[in-house]
C-alpha cells in the first residue's frame, strides 16, 4: 500500500462535510490508508535496525500507529452499523527515551521523511477535525494530538543527533 498523495488528501478535506456520513467515511478509510502505510513503514525501518535504538523507536511508533487504526476502525463500524456515536478512548502511550547518538546518513533520511509524513497526517487530522462537529471533531482532534507527539519526538530524535549538520549539508 502506497502512502497517500497530498492531493488525494486535499481533495478528501474540500470535500468533507460535517453532516454526510458517505464523506465522514471516505476521510476515515482515507485516515485508515495513511495508518496503515505509516504501521508498515515503521515496521519496516524497525527491521532494518534489529538490535540498535532506532528499532525501539521505530516499533513504538508502529505500535501508535496500530492502535490509530484500531480505532480508525471502531468508529468506521459505529458509523456504518448506525449504531449510536460514542467518544472513543485512546491510550496514551510513553515515548521511548531518545539518547543521543550518532547515525549515518541513510537513517537521518529515514527521519526526516518519517517526521515529513507525521506532519502530513498532523495537517490532515487538523483540517478533518476543523471541518466536523461532535463526536467526530473530538476523534480527528485526538489523533491530530498524536501526531503532534510524533512529530516533537522525531523533531527531538534529529536535534539529538550529534552529526545532523554534516549529514544534511554534506
Amino acid at each position: 500500500m502506497d502512502f497517500v498523495k497530498t492531493k488525494e488528501i486535499l481533495k478528501t478535506i474540500k470535500e468533507l462535510k460535517k453532516d454526510s456520513k458517505k464523506t465522514i467515511l471516505k476521510t476515515l478509510d482515507l485516515a485508515e490508508n495513511i495508518e496503515i502505510t505509516s504501521k508498515e513503514f515503521y515496521e519496516k525501518e524497525a527491521k532494518k535496525n534489529n538490535g540498535n535504538e532506532l528499532e525501539s523507536f521505530f516499533l513504538f511508533l508502529k505500535k501508535e500507529e496500530e492502535m490509530h487504526l484500531e480505532k480508525i476502525r471502531e468508529l468506521q463500524e459505529m458509523l456504518k452499523s448506525k449504531k449510536e456515536l460514542k467518544k472513543i478512548k485512546f491510550s496514551n502511550n510513553i515515548g521511548k527515551k531518545i539518547i543521543n547518538t550518532k547515525i549515518g546518513k541513510e537513517e537521518m533520511t529515514v527521519l526526516l521523511y518519517a517526521l515529513w509524513r507525521e506532519k502530513q497526517a498532523q495537517e490532515f487530522y487538523e483540517k478533518a477535525g476543523k471541518k466536523t462537529i461532535g463526536i467526530i471533531k473530538e476523534f480527528f482532534e485526538e489523533l491530530t494530538k498524536f501526531e503532534k507527539e510524533h512529530v516533537l519526538l522525531l523533531e527531538e530524535y534529529v536535534e539529538s543527533m550529534g552529526n545532523v549538520k554534516e549529514l544534511i549539508m554534506g
